[in-house]
């Protein structure tokens, strides 16, 4: 727990426009550790994944967009972590597309059909409706969403939470479409996204590491927490048939996750969300 390496420690920016009700201007910054300076990269070396989670679609059907890696050095090692940039990245990307479809004044999932425009991410709407009922809900109802893709694979997932007696936010459900192309075994699929979305749970809630007079604080275990059984919500996930070429499934599924609840929070509470991670137990 104390010699890491860790995940990257990043901060966006995010900027957009609206022209007429519609998404003209996308302008992402990000700062934040380069993993490949670690790896022996030159310092001069740009992040060259500062776009990585972002769907591809996007760039067809918005018209300006911007990316930009303004990159800081930290004593503090960092490496890999499951889905690598397109976590912390699609929880930027993601949660800002909620936020413009809100100022917008236009549904979440229909804002992302105007620029989305090609047939495997219409289809991947349309079974994300089919399968969470999302037409059927009402503002306040506590859903959200997320779309994501990396490592050839995207996932779309909606997330639902509600009260409980006690006040508190529960997490209820989650529907994770994947389009990963043609695949064999729908079993391994089923498995690593729901590890995914466990893991996506615990980063956006419960760990951290934090610093002290340039030690960690998190030892094991006992300060450290995971999510336990009873913090893991119902799953459902679909799978898009078609013949395109296979993605990987052991990472994607990770990503949509936190912009999903945050963007559901928001929906039940009127609380946005743009940091990481969050306490469930206090919103």
């Amino acid at each position: 727990m104390t010699q890491g390496p860790y995940r990257a420690g990043i901060s966006y920016r995010c900027q957009g426009a609206l022209a007429d009700g519609r998404l003209s201007t996308l302008k992402f910054r990000m700062a934040g550790q380069n993993i490949g300076h670690w790896q022996g990269a030159p310092k001069t070396q740009p992040n060259r994944s500062t776009t990585e989670g972002f769907l591809a679609s996007y760039y067809k059907g918005i018209t300006n967009m911007s990316f930009a890696d303004i990159p800081f050095e930290t004593p503090i090692p960092n490496v890999w972590w499951r889905s690598v940039y397109a976590s912390t990245n699609g929880f930027a990307f993601e949660s800002f597309v909620n936020e413009m479809a809100h100022l917008a004044g236009d549904d979440p999932l229909n804002f992302r059909r105007k620029y989305l425009n090609d047939e495997r991410c219409q289809k991947l709407i349309d079974k994300m409706e089919e399968v969470s009922g999302w037409k059927a809900k009402k503002k306040g109802d506590g859903f959200g969403v997320g779309i994501t893709e990396c490592l050839g694979t995207m996932v779309g997932q909606i997330v639902r939470v509600s009260r409980t007696a006690g006040g508190r936010v529960s997490l209820d459900k989650v529907w994770a479409v994947v389009d990963c192309g043609w695949y064999v075994n729908p079993d391994i699929i089923q498995a690593q996204v729901e590890g995914s979305i466990l893991m996506a749970l615990g980063a956006a809630t419960i760990h951290q590491v934090t610093f002290k007079d340039g030690l960690v604080e998190q030892r094991n275990f006992y300060n450290y927490l995971m999510p336990r059984i009873n913090d893991m919500p119902k799953v459902e996930v679909y799978l898009m048939e078609n013949e395109e070429n296979a993605g990987g499934v052991g990472e994607p599924g990770l990503p949509p996750f936190a912009p999903a609840l945050t963007e559901a929070i928001f929906d039940l509470t009127g609380r946005r969300i743009r940091k990481l991670p969050f306490d469930m137990k206090v919103i």
